[in-house]
């Protein structure tokens, strides 16, 4: 089964970037350039892992992964961020925040291919789990 990725920021070479490395990678990959358009693509179709910018136009990055992670709970757990900013997260951010990963820009293919496929294992149920060899 391929794995979909939306990939949300406002950079249009970036997109493309990512989306070509993706691809090359085995992924299914979509992406949109400002929060309105995340969350209508969200809101059609179903997504394993969301790549986003915590710096966007309209709205703060943090801001729409909180909305994200609220109207999707499947997604928490799921979502990169990524930023451009040299500091580390917000001190004021919630838990659910400070916990994800970050890829800081400008980062390497091989980065992003580990990172993601990391997060997306992490987010699998194991499969002695789902053949109900494991404890819950």
């Amino acid at each position: 089964m391929t794995r979909r990725i939306l990939v949300v920021d406002d950079e249009p070479a970036l997109r493309r970037t990512l989306e070509r490395a993706l691809t090359s990678l085995g992924y299914e990959v979509s992406s949109v350039a400002d929060p309105d358009s995340a969350y209508q693509i969200l809101a059609e179709s179903n997504f394993d892992l969301v790549l986003l910018d915590l710096r966007l136009p309209k709205m703060a990055g943090d801001t729409l992964y909180l909305a994200i992670v609220r109207h999707w709970p499947r997604l928490l757990g799921r979502v990169i961020l990524m930023s451009g900013d040299i500091h580390g997260p917000e001190r004021d951010w919630p838990a659910e925040l400070v916990h994800c990963p970050i890829l800081h820009k400008p980062f390497s293919l091989d980065t992003l291919g580990r990172i993601v496929s990391g997060v997306l294992a992490a987010a699998e149920p194991s499969v002695d789990f789902l053949e109900g060899n494991g404890n819950p």
